[in-house]
């Protein structure tokens, strides 16, 4: 995994590792960086250790991948500060400034990126044709059923 910055590239929304792995299959075909953004708040729901195990394990199967892995937190920093416990490098929190303001000092002395609101990105799951929504989005394009 080489990992670009999550706010310079196409964000594509996955759940599983499945869809991880056909994003970075399809980045590559396509020869772009990509950002595996997770579904909004999955901190609560998926969790930071899912999450975490999702991108260590793509990152396995494909370690040629130009990708960055953002994890949503949503609004709330115990999430937030768990996912930076775990080793999370990126995240989405969209909690008040202030809190984003202790957040992203905890953040900056771990190394990790916390960005205030999740990139514009491609959800594959909300489309009838995920892979030509996805090469299109990959392209610089806006899907048609969008």
């Amino acid at each position: 995994m080489t990992p670009p910055s999550p706010q310079q590239q196409t964000a594509v929304i996955v759940r599983t590792l499945a869809e991880a792995l056909a994003v970075l299959d399809a980045a590559g075909e396509a020869g772009v960086a990509v950002t595996l953004l997770s579904p909004p708040g999955a901190a609560g729901t998926m969790g930071a250790g899912f999450w975490q195990a999702l991108v260590a394990a793509a990152a396995e199967e494909r370690p040629d991948a130009r990708f960055a892995a953002l994890l949503d937190c949503g609004p709330w920093p115990g999430f937030a500060l768990a996912a930076l416990r775990q080793g999370a490098k990126a995240l989405v929190f969209t909690g008040n400034p202030e809190t984003l303001a202790r957040l992203r000092g905890i953040a900056e002395r771990q190394g990790a990126t916390i960005l205030e609101q999740a990139p514009p990105a491609l959800d594959p799951a909300a489309g009838r044709n995920k892979p030509a929504d996805l090469r299109v989005w990959l392209a610089g394009e806006r899907p048609a059923n969008r």
